[in-house]
C-alpha cells in the first residue's frame, strides 16, 4: 500500500509570511521580479492617507505575463520557469536572479489584498486578485480560488506597452517612519552605486505625500564630500588582475601638498596572489595556515569579481576640516555603512546590512585594537557575474548565499583584497595624523605634559600654586614614562613569547612523535633544543642593566635562539662584521629581545616569498654609522611594502591579510629609545654591505640597530 504526500493551503502562508525575513526584503523581491521581467524602470509607490501609507504599489515596463505565464509559473509555486529562463541566455543579454520560484510570496508578507495586473507583447490585460484572509478557511487548494480577468482591451497598460502592476492593501504593517527610511535606503541600495551606468534598471521610490523621505541623502552627495580613500580591485583565478588605490585629502587639509595613486605595477608580486588563511589539523593539532584562492571554473566557479570602496575619515582632529555637515555623513555611514554584493549590478541580501558583519570587519577591529577599518566609515560594492558565479548558492529565504566551501573562499579573497586597501590607508592616514598634531610632538601625552607646565608657569601667579602644580605635573611626567617603559618591555615579552610557545609546540610534537617510534637520540637531541629555547626566552625576560660589553655576543645569542626556526625554513644566515670585538653600550636582554624581533620579520618574509632553496638572511655589525656601533640585518625578501617613515608607528602592519597586531617594529623602536640607541632604515645604496651580503642578494628591508658608542 503506497500513500501520498498532500499539502494544504497553509504552505501558501509559509512560504510567504515566514521564509521572508521582514518587509524590506519581500518588497527587494518583487522589485526583482521586475528586474528579471527586463524592465528599465521600477516605480514603488507608497500611497498616503491622512499620514498613514494605506496601499503599496509595484509597477515595470518590463515585457509582462501571457495568460499561459500566469497560469502556469506565476499561480505555480516552485517551478523551473526562472532556471529555464536563465539556461535560455544569450551573450550579452540580461540573465533573471531568481531560480526557486518563490520570490512573488513576498507579497503574503505586506498586505492581505493583492491585486495583479499584467500585459504581455501581442496578449490581453491580465487582471487576478489574492485575498489572503480566504486561505485560512481553505481545506484545500481547490478551495482557495483566484479570480482572473482577461481583457482584450486594456484598462492600463496602452498602445504598445507592456509590463506589471501589483497593487498591496490591507497592510500588515504600520509603516512607522523609520521602516519607510530604512526601506527606501534598501531599495535605492538595489542598483550597485559604483557600477559604471545604472540605466539598465532603474528604481523610482515615490509617494504623494512629499514628507515621508524628505532628507534622505543620495550616494553621489556623501561620496563627493566625504571621501578620502578610494580602491578598486579586480580578482580573477588566483591572482589581482586590476588594482587602484587613491588618497584625495580634502582641499581644506592645506598642511597636506598631494594624495597618493597606487596601481597594479605598483605591487609586489607577493600581494598579486589570492591569499586565504583556514585552520588546518596537523597530528591532532590545529593550525593558522595561508593557503592560494581560485576563483576559476577548476576552482570555486565563482568567476571574476570586481571590487570597490571608499573609506572614510571621520577622526576627531581631521573631521572638522571637512566642509561640509559632518552630522549628515555620519547618519549617511550609520545607515549604509558596509560592504553589499551585487550580482549583474542588482544586490544580494542581506550583505551590507547593519546587523550583518559578514566579513568579520568590526570584530577584527576589536581585536587589533587598531589598524583596522569598521563598517561605519566604509561604503563598498562586491559584484558577481551571475553566470559564472555559480558556486554561490543563493538561500531560498533570500538572506545571502549558502555557506560552502565557495563562499567561504568567497569571504577570504575579499577580506585579502581589503587588507591590501586598508594598509595602504593606515599609511595615508597616519602620515596625515602626524601632520595635524597641532605642534606636539610624536609622544602625544608627554607633549601634552609639557604645555601643561608652560601654562602653569605662564598663568598661575601664586607661586607656592605655581611650584606645588608643577611638581605634580613632573611627577605624573615620570611616571608615565617609567610605566610606558614597564609596558614596552611587556609587550615585546609577549611577542617574545608566542614565537617561543610555537617552537615549543613543534619540539613536543617531534619529541613525541619521536619517542612512540623508539628513536633514543632523537629524543635527547629534541629534549636539548628544548632546553635551548627556554635558556635563550629566559635572558631575554630577565631583567639588565646598561653596560659596556660586545655587541657580537648579542648576535651570538640572537642567532643561537633561532637555530631551530632557520634549519626549519631552510633559511642561510650570513653573519658579517668589520670587527668581532665592537663595543657599545646596551642592556643585554633587551637588545637580544630586540634583535630577535627583527629576525622574526624577516623569517616570515624569506619564508613566504622565496623558495627553501633561496631564502637569505644577513646580520652585520659596523661601525658605518657616526658615533654608534650598529647591528645591522637585512634579507633577500620583498622589502617593506609600507613606508618607513610609518613603519615603527603602533598597529601598522604589512603582512597579508592584515594578521599581527602591528607593533613589533614599534616596541623595537621604543625599547632601542630607552637605552639611548636608534632603529634607522636604510636603502641599500646607503651602506657599504659586505660583498657576501650583496652576492646573495641580502640587500632589502634593512634595518640598522644604533648602539652608543663606548
Amino acid at each position: 500500500m503506497n500513500e501520498n504526500f498532500s499539502i494544504t493551503p497553509r504552505i501558501i502562508a509559509h512560504f510567504g509570511e515566514f521564509l521572508i525575513k521582514d518587509e524590506k526584503i519581500a518588497l527587494v523581491e518583487l522589485v526583482k521580479n521586475a528586474y528579471d521581467a527586463n524592465a528599465r524602470h521600477c516605480w514603488v509607490d507608497f500611497h498616503d492617507q491622512d499620514g498613514k501609507v494605506v496601499q503599496l504599489i509595484i509597477k515595470d515596463d518590463g515585457r509582462g505575463m501571457s495568460e499561459n505565464i500566469v497560469r502556469n509559473a506565476w499561480l505555480v509555486i516552485g517551478t523551473d520557469y526562472k532556471q529555464r529562463e536563465i539556461d535560455k541566455v544569450g551573450k550579452g543579454e540580461r540573465v533573471p536572479l531568481g531560480e526557486k520560484g518563490v520570490g512573488r510570496l513576498g507579497v503574503h508578507k505586506l498586505g492581505r489584498l493583492i491585486t495583479l495586473i499584467t500585459k504581455a507583447k501581442e496578449s490581453p490585460e491580465i487582471e487576478l486578485t489574492i485575498n489572503w484572509d480566504d486561505l485560512a478557511g481553505a481545506a484545500t487548494l481547490d478551495d482557495f480560488g483566484i479570480p482572473v480577468t482577461i481583457r482584450e482591451t486594456p484598462s492600463f497598460f496602452k498602445g504598445v506597452e507592456t509590463g506589471t502592476i501589483i497593487k498591496i492593501d490591507k497592510l500588515k504593517s504600520g509603516w512607522d517612519r523609520r521602516q519607510l527610511r530604512e526601506v527606501y535606503r534598501n531599495l535605492m541600495s538595489l542598483n550597485n552605486p559604483f557600477a559604471e551606468t545604472n540605466e539598465d534598471f532603474v528604481v523610482k521610490v515615490e509617494s504623494n505625500n512629499p514628507y515621508i523621505f524628505q532628507g534622505m541623502q543620495s550616494f553621489e552627495d556623501i561620496i563627493s564630500n566625504g571621501g578620502m580613500y578610494y580602491g578598486s580591485c579586480t580578482m580573477e583565478g588566483t591572482s589581482i588582475v586590476e588594482f587602484q588605490y587613491d588618497y584625495k585629502p580634502w582641499r581644506t587639509l592645506t598642511k597636506v601638498t598631494s594624495g597618493r595613486h597606487i596601481g597594479l605595477s605598483d605591487l609586489d608580486s607577493v600581494d598579486l596572489t589570492l591569499t586565504g588563511r583556514k585552520v588546518v589539523n596537523e597530528e591532532g593539532r590545529e593550525k593558522e595556515i595561508d593557503y592560494q584562492i581560485n576563483l576559476g571554473e577548476n576552482g570555486l566557479k565563482i568567476g571574476k569579481i570586481k571590487f570597490d570602496i571608499i573609506i572614510f575619515e571621520t577622526d576627531t582632529q581631521l573631521f572638522n576640516y571637512i566642509n561640509t555637515e559632518k552630522k549628515t555623513i555620519k547618519d549617511y555611514l550609520k545607515e549604509n555603512g558596509g560592504i553589499r554584493v551585487y550580482r549583474d549590478n542588482v544586490r544580494v541580501y542581506n550583505y551590507g546590512e547593519r546587523d550583518n558583519d559578514w566579513l568579520g570587519i568590526d570584530l577584527k577591529r576589536v581585536h587589533r585594537l587598531g589598524g583596522n577599518v569598521s563598517n561605519n566609515i566604509i561604503l563598498g560594492a562586491v559584484r558577481l557575474d551571475r553566470l559564472s558565479s555559480k558556486g554561490l548558492e543563493e538561500k531560498t529565504n533570500r538572506e545571502g548565499f549558502i555557506e560552502n566551501e565557495s563562499y567561504l573562499g568567497f569571504v577570504d579573497a575579499i577580506n585579502y583584497v581589503l587588507s591590501l586597501i586598508v594598509r595602504m590607508r593606515n599609511e595615508d592616514k597616519e602620515r596625515l595624523t602626524m601632520l595635524y598634531r597641532e605642534n606636539k610632538a610624536v609622544e602625544p601625552v608627554l607633549s601634552d605634559l609639557d604645555d601643561a607646565i608652560q601654562y602653569v608657569e605662564k598663568k598661575v601667579s601664586d607661586p607656592k600654586d605655581k611650584k606645588y602644580l608643577t611638581k605634580c605635573l613632573k611627577r605624573v611626567n615620570e611616571q608615565y614614562k617609567t610605566v610606558k617603559s614597564t609596558l614596552i618591555k611587556s609587550a615585546n615579552a609577549g611577542l617574545n613569547l608566542s614565537i617561543v610557545i610555537h617552537e615549543i609546540d613543534k619540539q613536543i610534537s617531534a619529541l613525541t612523535g619521536a619517542a612512540k617510534r623508539g628513536e633514543q637520540e632523537r629524543v635527547a637531541n629534541i629534549a636539548a633544543n628544548l632546553e635551548k629555547i627556554v635558556r635563550g626566552y629566559t635572558l631575554m625576560i630577565r631583567k639588565s642593566s646598561v653596560l659596556e660589553g660586545d655587541l657580537y655576543e648579542v648576535i651570538r645569542l640572537a642567532v643561537n635562539n633561532y637555530e631551530f626556526r632557520f634549519s626549519d625554513h631552510k633559511i642561510k644566515v650570513i653573519v658579517e662584521y668589520d670587527d668581532a670585538h665592537l663595543r657599545a653600550r646596551f642592556a643585554k636582554s633587551e637588545a637580544v629581545a630586540v634583535l630577535t624581533n627583527l629576525l622574526d620579520n624577516a623569517i616570515y618574509w624569506v619564508s613566504k616569498t622565496r623558495e627553501k632553496d633561496n631564502r637569505i638572511i644577513s646580520i652585520y655589525l659596523t661601525q658605518q654609522i657616526a658615533g654608534y656601533s650598529t647591528i645591522v640585518v637585512s634579507d633577500n625578501g620583498p622589502g617593506f611594502n609600507i613606508g618607513t617613515d610609518v613603519a615603527v608607528q603602533p598597529f601598522i602592519t604589512g603582512k597579508p591579510n592584515n594578521i599581527g597586531m602591528g607593533l613589533g617594529l614599534h616596541i623595537a623602536s621604543e625599547m632601542m629609545h630607552a637605552i639611548k640607541g636608534n632603529l634607522v632604515f636604510y636603502e641599500d645604496t646607503e651602506l657599504l654591505l659586505p660583498d657576501n651580503i650583496r652576492n646573495n642578494g641580502a640587500v632589502k628591508a634593512i634595518v640598522a640597530l644604533c648602539f652608543p658608542m663606548v
